[in-house]
Order: C-alpha cells, then structure tokens, then sequence
C-alpha cells in the first residue's frame, strides 16, 4: 500500500511541476530534468528511510524504489510525447 501510495504522490507532484511551472514560464525541457532530479532524490531517500526504519532488505528496496522512480518518469514521457504531436 505504501507503494501505491509514493508512486501516486510522485504523479501528484509530475501533473503539478508541468502545471504551476508551464503558467510561470517555464520551458517543458526545464520542468522535466527538475521533476527527474527531484524525484530521484526523493526515491533515494524513501528507499533509505525504508531500509533503515522498516528493516527492508537493499534488494527489495532497489527493485521496489525501481518501479516508484520508473511509473512516473514513464508517465511523464508518455505525457511528453503525446502533448508533443499535437
């Protein structure tokens, strides 16, 4: 459930960088290597705390901080090459 609950917040945090950052002024090539970056930083560190608090092996921590990195990057280029045809 925590799982769901990570990857959900990352695609919250994906749909609100291109939204608040596109009415700033930001360019979508800017957004998207902050929203990287950001969101790998904040994987790293839940995978930590994970391993650290709840005792999970690094294994599992790197196969499940895995699928929490790669559903929202994966989301954020589908969104990318889809708003880039039109």
């Amino acid at each position: 459930m925590h799982t769901t609950i990570i990857i959900t917040f990352g695609l919250i945090l994906l749909a609100l960088m291109l939204f608040i950052g596109e009415e700033i002024g930001f360019s979508r090539q800017t957004l998207t290597y902050s929203f990287v970056v950001l969101w790998f930083a904040l994987t790293l560190i839940n995978g930590a705390v994970g391993m650290v608090s709840a005792g999970q092996p690094f294994s599992t921590e790197l196969v499940v901080g895995s699928a929490v990195f790669g559903v929202p990057v994966a989301a954020m280029v589908l969104f990318m090459v889809l708003s880039a045809e039109t």
